[in-house]
């Protein structure tokens, strides 16, 4: 059990790390990284439903093993259950972004600010169960 505590101690780090940088990522950097995406798919000429599977079942695998690793930690079930939710939301927010971005020539500043706002939950959410299982 003391494993799966280390482990997600790791995994709480790593979502944090990396949401704070996409929180603190300008306009200009996502949009430039929209169009290398863009001009990546076409190369490969990658079809919209495919991006979005792909996308999809990697999210889906990443978010349902912090949630394993969340509940076999022995924290609350309702922690689990926000922890569950909060990701969902996520996977939500990064397959509409996808369409947008797969579907128009920019980032709006709409679906730019909505993934701030994830990113910035998304930092605190691992900064919080990081904290829960050190203390």
């Amino acid at each position: 059990m003391e494993i799966v505590l280390k482990i997600t101690l790791v995994a709480s780090i790593i979502l944090m790390g990396y949401n704070i940088s996409e929180f603190v990522s300008s306009y200009k950097t996502v949009c430039e990284k929209t169009d290398e995406f863009k001009k990546m798919a076409m190369e490969n000429e990658a079809k919209e439903a495919e991006l979005r599977r792909s996308n999809f079942l990697l999210s889906f695998l990443l978010s349902s093993i912090f949630i394993g690793l969340t509940h076999f930690s022995g924290l609350a079930l309702w922690i689990t259950a926000v922890v569950a939710v909060k990701l969902f939301f996520t996977l939500f927010c990064s397959d509409s972004l996808l369409v947008q971005i797969l579907r128009s020539n920019k980032v709006s500043r709409k679906f730019y600010l909505l993934s701030k706002v994830d990113a910035l939950v998304n930092a605190f959410l691992g900064l919080v169960i990081a904290l829960v299982l050190v203390l």
